[in-house]
């Protein structure tokens, strides 16, 4: 994960639908919870009772059943009678990602279209005139899959896309144009990429869009329709605070108290953008009184907020610390830090937020989270604001060695990115400060780290720098050894070491390996990879071990070989010794149990990298072991399935794990699987069934959800095919994760040159005025970033050739 690869908000703050904020009043001591996906969902029930009446098709015909429907994922044939017609289906592929459809009604769909071309006689229309000047494509697009998803099973997104307005409009106006290049986000210094085309075009007055997004912004706040008026009336404050107007952000942040619910601290989030613009003018007077603003509102701060609190807390911390108010960040930080999905969404919300960086395909991991994601999110944003020693005090402080080594380590890549950024060569030399704050193990993991990022950006022989550099610390750490059971007496008086420090070596190992492999060094690489999973069998026994072990304590003369193992003279002391015995046995089970489930991540890892067969070998020699010590139920996991999604082009692999396992293979972990189906469906061209298949999965969590669908939107946004995410956005029914999505299309949109397809979107009423103000908020802020980018000078090179 890069410098700026981190974090912005949570996905599940606990917000209420629009239409019931508004007509429930709040009770004494309640207030509306924000969430990014929504818990109160008024279609639930009906939700629930119309997907659980899809129908199976047949693999073959039958009397009454002889119509063939193909699957739209897989292409399966599958039959049914004709009254399956604007009805789901179950394709007859067991092995389909996603088997529900709908089957369209293309009768139906025909009649629509031949009333929708019926002449309207004697009247004249503007609307073929106002279609071709204001609303582009991507417009009526969104429109309509917003409403044909607002139903209550979802199951209209699976609707063939057929809509004659639609039909009649460019189909290229938000794809690339061939002469303009294709860019992440803020990947080529945060620039605007200069576009060149072929048709001459109205330009674009950035101070008149901003304006007049302003403007919107305040009408749409007064709506009745906003899901919570509180919260439009504080994104605008910080829209205008964001645009420079202090004036008018003071404005609408005393708005916000006018209206129910009360939410006090909603006022810090604008009062933060402007303490940093009176930190970057220097206006001593004024951050002092935005200073004590802050200071007092935060005793107001929600102790359990959900997702407002994570949302704020990083901000208000790191701005705290740059205006020298460090103590009561450490402490904000310490009270409502959390570890959970939730927290580490706000994160990554936050910080694209913060640092300007929206590139979540490359920002998110969806397999790994930090330990401490507010105290990482408010390093990064002080290293965005150009605090970098403060930044790297405040990761240090972090108490746990887990938490300080993650905090360091993102500062370190930020350091990096932002020599980058800045045309510069990003050597040790930067980050060796950093050094001081870590232990050798740490500095291990933090330069090997920084060497996977430099080998992505194809500078090997940085890479190959930094490696060493990482290697260099290990020298005088000796790797651990798998833990052994030992004598009946030993187990007896047996302590468990301390996890921590082992599970922060084995990550340590796992990433020499990992930069290792993407090196081409496949000895060094296999070598660290088995330090890794030393270091993993270090912190427990084995379970085959201890469920031997186990078994031997139900023995018939069990009780005799404790009496005189432990010189036991009476039988109260032989039973009481039995059961610490088994006591201890239970508590070592539980330790065995998590060692197996940090032995398949820290594998899933490594096979996801440059080291799937590697990771076959480990597993299967673990699982033949004839010391029952070194022997991991690994094949029993998750883990084979991993690896066969990891390397699906590898068919000797492939086959020799299928042939090991009889091709009964355990399925991939639920989260897995859903990313495989998703990806699956947005790589095909199915954006709504994506978003449909999120939706309907209610095993996973909200947030984690959450960030699986900003990565895909980035997935379809990095391919500029911005009509695609339209409609993805457009399909999910969370309201809260929709709004933060439009937020990053419209700063996107401004950055890549789409002002007017994004305005037209946000100008139409497809989306509730909530949507659309945070759109408006996106949009603004991509213009800001694309004024400050234009001010700067241009390199002669992009920054990733000059590393």
């Amino acid at each position: 994960m890069t410098a700026k690869s981190s974090a912005k908000k949570p996905a599940a703050s606990s917000k209420q639908p629009a239409k019931s904020a508004a007509a429930t009043p709040a009770t004494p001591g309640s207030r509306n919870r924000r969430e990014t996906v929504s818990d109160d969902d008024p279609f639930e029930l009906e939700r629930k009772q119309q997907t659980s009446k899809v129908i199976p098709l047949l693999r073959k015909p039958v009397k009454g059943k002889m119509n063939r429907y193909v699957c739209p994922m897989c292409d399966t044939p599958g039959f049914a009678s004709s009254k399956v017609v604007g009805k789901e289906v179950k394709c007859s592929n067991p092995d389909c990602l996603a088997p529900v459809f709908l089957i369209p009604d293309t009768e139906a769909a025909e009649r629509k279209t031949t009333e929708e071309k019926k002449p309207v006689s004697n009247q004249k229309s503007k609307i073929p005139l106002i279609l071709a000047i204001v609303i582009p494509s991507v417009a009526i697009v969104g429109a309509y899959f917003y409403f044909t998803t607002s139903g209550p099973d979802g199951s209209e997104l699976a609707k063939p896309f057929d809509n004659p307005i639609i039909k009649n409009q460019s189909k290229n106006s938000m794809l690339p144009r061939n002469d303009t290049p294709t860019v992440n986000p803020l990947a080529n210094n945060a620039q605007q990429p200069q576009t060149t085309t072929k048709q001459e075009e109205k330009p674009v007055d950035p101070e008149a869009v901003q304006k007049e997004s302003l403007n919107s912004m305040v009408e749409l706040s007064r709506s009745r329709e906003n899901r919570s008026k509180p919260f439009s009336r504080r994104l605008t404050a910080e829209a205008y605070a964001i645009y420079g107007d202090l004036a008018g952000s003071r404005e609408q942040i005393g708005r916000i108290d006018t209206v129910d619910p009360v939410l006090p601290f909603y006022k810090i989030f604008p009062l933060i953008e402007i303490g940093w613009i009176q930190l970057k003018e220097k206006d001593s007077a004024g951050l002092k009184k935005t200073l004590d603003e802050t200071v007092a509102l935060s005793k107001q701060i929600p102790e359990y907020g959900g997702r407002d609190t994570l949302d704020l807390i990083s901000r208000l911390a790191a701005f705290w610390v740059a205006a020298g108010n460090e103590e009561a960040a450490e402490d904000l930080i310490s009270k409502h830090q959390a570890e959970n999905s939730l927290a580490q969404l706000s994160a990554y919300l936050q910080i694209a937020h913060e640092t300007n960086y929206y590139d979540f395909e490359t920002l998110i991991d969806l397999h790994r989270r930090w330990n401490a994601p507010q105290s990482v999110a408010t390093t990064l944003i002080l290293v965005s604001h150009g605090y970098p020693e403060a930044a790297l005090n405040w990761a240090a402080l972090a108490p746990d060695a887990i938490d300080r080594t993650e905090a360091v380590t993102q500062w370190s890549l930020a350091v990096l990115e932002q020599a980058v950024n800045q045309d510069k060569k990003p050597g040790i030399e930067l980050i060796q400060p950093a050094e001081m704050k870590l232990s050798a193990t740490g500095n291990a993991l933090m330069y090997a780290r920084c060497a996977h990022e430099l080998n992505v950006l194809k500078k090997p022989e940085l890479a190959k720098a930094f490696l060493a550099k990482s290697k260099s610390f290990l020298d005088q750490v000796p790797v651990p050894t798998p833990m052994k059971l030992g004598s009946l007496k030993e187990i007896y008086t047996m302590k468990l070491p301390a996890s921590e420090p082992l599970e922060l070596t084995s990550q340590a190992y796992l990433q020499i390996a990992l930069a290792e492999a993407e090196l081409g060094e496949e000895a060094e690489a296999n070598r660290f990879l088995k330090n890794a999973v030393q270091a993993i069998q270090a912190t427990a026994p084995s379970l085959t071990a201890v469920q031997s072990k186990q078994n031997e304590s139900s023995n018939f003369n069990f009780k005799d070989q404790i009496k005189n193992t432990l010189n036991l003279d009476s039988n109260d002391r032989i039973n009481r010794a039995i059961r610490d015995y088994r006591k201890q046995l239970n508590s070592m089970k539980s330790a065995a149990e998590n060692r197996t489930n940090l032995l398949v991540s820290l594998l899933s890892q490594a096979a996801k990298g440059e080291l799937s067969a590697s990771v076959w070998n480990l597993a299967q020699q673990s699982q033949q072991a004839t010391d029952e010590n070194l022997k991991d139920p690994l094949l029993d996991s998750s883990l084979p399935a991993t690896i066969l999604d990891a390397n699906q082009k590898n068919s000797d692999l492939t086959a020799q794990i299928k042939k090991a396992l009889n091709d009964n293979i355990p399925p991939l972990k639920k989260e897995d699987l859903l990313v495989q189906q998703t990806l699956s469906l947005i790589r095909n061209g199915k954006p709504e069934q994506a978003a449909h298949q999120i939706n309907q999965d209610e095993d996973l969590k909200k947030a984690w959800k959450g960030q699986l669908s900003l990565k895909l939107l980035s997935v379809l946004i990095n391919q500029s095919k911005f009509e695609q995410a339209i409609q993805f956005v457009t399909a999910i029914k969370d309201q809260v994760l929709r709004e933060d999505m439009l937020n990053t299309i419209g700063a996107i949109a401004a950055i890549q040159n789409k002002v007017p397809e994004v305005s037209a979107i946000l100008e139409s009423n497809v989306y509730t005025p909530t949507e659309r103000i945070s759109g408006y908020l996106g949009l603004i802020t991509g213009l800001q970033i694309a004024k400050a980018s234009s001010a700067k000078p241009v390199p002669t090179q992009p920054a990733a050739d000059k590393l």
